[in-house]
């Protein structure tokens, strides 16, 4: 008996392994009808009193679902009689139950147990006795409706007519076999329902949709299959996560991958290439524009909105004249529809003349009526910021001979010195001084009268041609006041760069 365990021990021992390799697998076909050859080795119970030998089985299953159905088989056997030299005979038949836990794409293992008859046959006795059966195996695929059975049995019953003595026996059945299949789906192995014979993708992911070859169909080419694609109409060429969900890095509505401004401002509203739409020009996108109607050449601030330097109404940038004293009228090109008296004789004469400029004798420094003259100057002069002048300074013939001319330069340069730091717009590279002396009088140095004619300055325009172009462009203009640019801020400081940076979402430059 401890032999016959020592084989049932190593039968089961190679069912399980084979259970254990066909386990990771994927989901095969659903046969319906299994019918088996089984030849095979029988090992009897030492208490039967038969050697042990080879047998053949027939064995038929059908199944009612995928894993669960009821199956016949018949055994036979011719051993040799251990205490003789004639031979028996072992007969097995019965029915149960067979179970298939999984059904790979390869092998189908089960277990089986059922009730049936055993009658062992020794020449002088025979009898046939009620037997319990029960057992497991493996079937290994070699083709759509063949396959190859592994299968190992024990039928036990209770022997009474045998040459041993009357006890329970088990009779151990090992067999390999030919086994059809039938009546069973076409093989899928990748579950897309296209027969593996006919698919020409046979690993399709599960749940993809596929054509009449099995083939995954991807509808909007985003190399995510319909079917799983969660977006299946995204736009060619658009960048798409592991679900076909179109990635928009910069969230402007425009895919990665057509974008063509990946790095969008939040809140610009972008064209169709993902590139933010500036409809008034200003280089700030709309919806993030508050002045969305800005004239065409205004300098703005962050938020689109006009800027306003000297606060007369029109936007810098399209302000001709950027430095217009507070209140004053000014035309559509922001210039005043008056000139100054000092702008009057700038533009007739092509300087401003102020004669008897107050200086303590034999000094350059400006007493506040000098100040006060020179303030209107300041104010001419900052109107015209693209005249280059000579600031020219005289005196009469009072001081020392030798004196004259240093003092004129003094004066000069006090002059200058105060414009520039009482009007900063004043570029002084567009000046420089000539102190004249007493070289150059009016009228003679004959009497007081002709003195203060004498001791002057003249701002002297040294590039008329550009002041002959500014005033015929501002005459252009007319006299009509203009209504306020909308949206201004009168009085913001307009930047040093041209309106506003580069944002990001900017379409790419073109090459050249």
């Amino acid at each position: 008996m401890g032999a016959m365990f020592g084989r049932a021990l190593r039968l089961f021992l190679l069912i399980a392994l084979c259970l254990a390799a066909a386990a990771p697998a994927a989901r095969a076909v659903n046969e319906k009808a299994w019918f088996s050859i089984d030849p095979g080795g029988v090992f009897y119970d030492p208490e039967q009193g038969f050697k042990d030998n080879f047998g053949i089985g027939l064995r038929a299953a059908g199944f009612v679902n995928r894993h669960l159905g009821v199956e016949g088989l018949f055994t036979t056997s011719s051993p040799n009689i251990e205490a003789q030299d004639t031979g028996g005979k072992f007969t097995h038949f019965g029915g149960g139950l067979i179970v298939t836990p999984d059904r790979t794409s390869w092998s189908i293992p089960y277990l089986y147990a059922g009730l049936g008859s055993a009658k062992a046959d020794y020449g002088t006795s025979s009898g046939s006795h009620g037997a319990v059966h029960f057992g497991a195996g493996i079937l290994l695929r070699a083709g759509e409706r063949l396959g190859f059975r592994l299968d190992g049995r024990d039928v036990t019953y209770n022997q009474t007519d045998a040459p041993g003595r009357d006890t329970r026996v088990n009779t151990i059945l090992i067999s390999g076999g030919i086994t059809a299949l039938w009546f069973g789906e076409a093989r899928d192995t990748d579950a897309d329902g296209v027969p593996d014979k006919h698919d020409k993708s046979p690993n399709t992911p599960l749940g993809a949709k596929v054509d009449a070859y099995g083939v995954p169909l991807d509808t909007d080419k985003d190399g995510v299959y319909d079917g799983l694609d969660k977006e299946p109409n995204t736009p060619l060429g658009a960048k798409v996560d592991a679900n076909g969900v179109a990635i928009d890095s910069d969230h402007d509505g425009v895919p990665d991958g057509i974008d063509q401004c990946e790095n969008t401002i939040a809140g610009v509203v972008v064209d169709a290439k993902g590139c933010g739409v500036d409809s008034d020009g200003d280089a700030v996108f709309d919806g993030i524009d508050k002045c969305p109607d800005t004239p065409m050449g205004a300098v703005v601030d962050a938020a689109g909105c006009p800027l306003d330097a000297d606060g007369d109404g029109i936007a810098d940038g399209i302000d001709v004249c950027p430095n217009t004293p507070h209140g004053t009228p000014v035309n559509a090109g922001g210039c005043p529809v008056t000139l100054s008296p000092a702008e009057q004789e700038l533009t007739q004469d092509w300087m401003i003349r102020l004669t008897d400029l107050e200086f303590p004798p034999d000094s350059s420094m400006l007493l506040p009526p000098a100040k006060a003259r020179l303030d209107e100057v300041g104010q001419a002069l900052v109107q015209w910021p693209t005249l280059k002048i000579e600031v020219g300074a005289h005196v009469d013939d009072g001081p020392e001979a030798g004196f004259r001319i240093p003092l004129s330069q003094m004066r000069g340069s006090a002059v200058l010195q105060y414009l520039l730091q009482k009007y900063p717009s004043l570029n002084a590279k567009n000046f420089w001084i000539t102190g004249y002396g007493d070289t150059d009088p009016l009228v003679p140095n004959t009497s007081t009268r002709n003195r203060a004619q004498n001791r002057r300055v003249e701002f002297r325009v040294m590039n008329m041609n550009q002041l002959y172009q500014e005033m015929m462009k501002r005459q252009a203009l007319g006299t009509t006041v203009a209504p306020p640019t909308p949206g201004l801020k009168q009085g913001a400081s307009a930047p040093e760069a041209p309106t506003a940076p580069a944002l990001p979402g900017t379409p790419p430059s073109p090459a050249h």
